[in-house]
């Protein structure tokens, strides 16, 4: 069993959250002991929209962890597809919408010189293939993913910290959900609430998803991860802070800096990055985490979204269920990506906070 590992960041400056990551990447990956000098290194961070940190990842993330890797001779690769209501892309090509373009307002460019690839400029059928196996039941017909998983000799994951108006969560399984051509995206939100805004979104083009009434809108996410267990190297989180209402955007129904379904951000005392070789341990830690975070939303917040998204019991589950039961970790458990987190080793972290932070594991 694989070690959670969770260090407390000192203090609120870039120069100490730089040197803090840089000491936790190279303990907890052992100085990247997988990695061969001119290896390729594919690092997806949350790019869903051009919001900035944290409705996508904190830039600091990206620079810290590209640049240690260029440092010992990896190829660094940085990609993504941002969601459907930012980039529209079909058959014929993209329609509107460039993730790149998301992922310079977002931050993440800034200070960062590796290369970056939105996967809609690929091609259609060139920069994606079908991908099936034993354990993707949920997809009748298996899914399209990005030929880039197939280029990396590794991969390493860096979500952030965030409820989600549709999913209840977004974090690192659901993240995964970037390396999909446009079509399997529209198939498994066809199984989810709020499809009407997908299919929306998606106006224009020529695709047209209809539920296929499996109900598996929480096993097609999950079940995306078993495309890149082979190379998955690290699944990492910073967070300095965190969406704990709507999401994964700044506004559920938005529009430049204006919308409706605010997120609201808190900061978790102390600011901390962890993460685990196991995808699923981290995934259990940043799920007890955001549901530590959502139990201190003050009342306005908390009734203002019930109100928005009251249709919507993957939100209601997300505080009401155990962090084991939650049907991301359960399915994920089932088809081996990983386990619940047997040690979790903390540094620079209060007593009393690990003890609050334990309970959610019983």
């Amino acid at each position: 069993m694989k070690p959670v590992y969770v260090t407390g960041i000192p203090g609120p400056s870039d120069q100490v959250v730089r040197d803090t990551l840089a000491d936790f990447i190279l303990k907890s990956t052992n100085n990247f002991q997988w990695l061969t000098p001119g290896d390729i290194v594919l690092l997806k961070p949350a790019l869903n929209s051009g919001d900035p940190y944290p409705s996508t990842t904190h830039p600091l993330a990206l620079e810290v962890t590209s640049q240690l890797l260029a440092d010992r001779g990896a190829t660094v690769v940085i990609g993504d597809q941002s969601g459907i209501g930012h980039v529209l892309h079909h058959p014929g090509g993209v329609i509107r919408g460039k993730t790149l373009d998301n992922y310079i307002r977002s931050g993440m460019a800034r200070n960062n010189s590796a290369r970056f690839v939105s996967f809609e400029e690929e091609g259609w059928d060139e920069g994606f293939f079908h991908y099936s196996s034993p354990k993707t039941s949920s997809w009748k017909d298996g899914f399209y993913i990005t030929n880039w998983v197939r280029k990396a000799d590794h991969i390493m994951s860096l979500p952030r910290v965030s409820t989600h108006s549709q999913a209840g969560a977004t974090l690192g399984l659901k993240i995964m959900v970037g390396l999909l051509r446009e079509d399997s995206r529209m198939e498994f939100h066809a199984n989810g609430p709020y499809n009407g805004f997908i299919q929306r979104a998606a106006q224009g083009s020529s695709m047209s998803v209809a539920d296929d009434g499996s109900g598996k809108f929480f096993e097609k996410i999950v079940e995306i991860s078993d495309a890149v267990r082979e190379k998955l190297r690290f699944t990492m989180f910073l967070v300095t802070e965190a969406q704990v209402t709507f999401g994964p955007d700044r506004y559920s129904v938005g529009s430049g800096n204006k919308g409706i379904g605010k997120a609201y951000i808190t900061r978790p005392e102390p600011a901390l990055v962890f993460g685990c070789e196991d995808q699923v341990a981290a995934e259990v830690f940043a799920l007890a985490l955001l549901k530590d975070l959502k139990a201190s939303v003050p009342l306005v917040p908390l009734i203002t979204e019930k109100i928005f998204l009251y249709l919507n019991h993957y939100v209601r589950d997300l505080s009401g269920v155990r962090v084991r039961d939650h049907p991301y970790i359960r399915h994920a458990i089932d088809i081996g990506l990983g386990e619940m987190p047997a040690d979790i080793v903390y540094q620079d972290i209060p007593d009393e906070v690990r003890q609050r932070y334990n309970k959610y594991f019983q």
